[in-house]
């Protein structure tokens, strides 16, 4: 199975961790390197959105 953002082979893959479904029409296989670059992008834009200290000190938002 390969992940369909970077198209490298998903190693060890699990369809409850890696196959991610939007909507019901949409689906994706996202490898474990993806998946943590879209939490941390994610977080990043909830820090700016409620940007608490804790927030602002962990990802460094002004």
């Amino acid at each position: 199975m390969n992940c369909t953002l970077c198209g490298s082979p998903i190693l060890d893959y699990d369809p409850e961790f890696n196959h991610l479904t939007l909507g019901g029409s949409h689906s994706a296989d996202i490898c474990p390197d993806c998946l943590d670059r879209i939490i941390k992008w994610q977080q990043k834009v909830y820090a700016r959105l409620f940007p608490t200290n804790a927030a602002k000190r962990t990802h460094g938002v002004r």
